[in-house]
């Protein structure tokens, strides 16, 4: 399966310490900004499937999840704290002439990469 880098935002437009949900080419992306670095993430916690958007906050190097509070490294996917789910998908992402560029596989997202939206 291959990657295939697209353009997705300038990079004086997303905040430190900010969470900004994007679909690429079908792929939920978490773009995340702390401290200046910029991390690309799936936008679906391993925990429950929730995206992790527009609730969701980075702190100390983490994003944490809106529904049940569970934490990832935004530079490695990582949980945090003990609860051992499994890690979230990173994306090679890249700033080429002040654009935030994300690589996504090629091919269409399963089921088993796209959040659950929460029942009302």
């Amino acid at each position: 399966m291959a990657d295939t880098y697209h353009r997705i935002v300038p990079a004086q437009d997303v905040p430190d310490r900010s969470l900004t949900a994007f679909t690429v080419n079908g792929w939920p992306v978490l773009l995340a900004r702390e401290e200046g670095a910029f991390h690309a993430l799936i936008n679906r916690c391993t925990h429950q499937a929730a995206s992790f958007t527009p609730d969701g906050r980075v702190r100390r190097g983490a994003v944490m999840c809106p529904l049940h509070g569970a934490r990832f490294r935004l530079d490695s996917g990582e949980c945090l704290g003990g609860a051992g789910y499994a890690p979230l998908r990173r994306f090679p992402l890249r700033e080429v002439d002040g654009w935030i560029e994300v690589a996504v596989p090629d091919e269409a997202p399963g089921a088993d990469h796209l959040p659950v939206a929460p029942l009302s």
